[in-house]
């Protein structure tokens, strides 16, 4: 009888925070940007809006605010989810596949 030897998989920061995203519920905000729900408690919420200088999500949490500034195109669990979110939402109401085509052809 052989058995498989199990290697371990490593992920990195990166994806274990957007494995983490899939739990955090997003919603649009009034007036503008999107609200990000804490995974742990859904009474707290983060606020993301785009920055206008650098056309980025923006969060208002602690991760975001401590490593979001120092390290380029880093993204926390709420940005992660928001861009999920924003993907999800062109697609089911924006996203027209003649219209892509028509651009190619053109």
């Amino acid at each position: 009888m052989t058995t498989k030897k199990q290697t371990k998989v490593t992920f990195t920061p990166a994806e274990q925070r957007a494995a983490r995203s899939e739990r955090i519920q997003v919603r649009d905000a009034e007036p503008y940007g999107w609200i990000a729900f804490s995974e742990a408690d859904s009474r707290h919420n983060y606020h993301l809006f785009r920055n206008p200088e650098t056309r980025r999500l923006v969060c208002t949490c602690a991760d975001y605010i401590y490593r979001g500034e120092a390290e380029p195109h880093y993204e926390c669990k709420h940005i992660s989810a928001t861009l999920k979110y924003i993907a999800r939402q062109y697609l089911a109401l924006e996203y027209d596949p003649q219209r892509q085509y028509a651009r190619k052809a053109a």
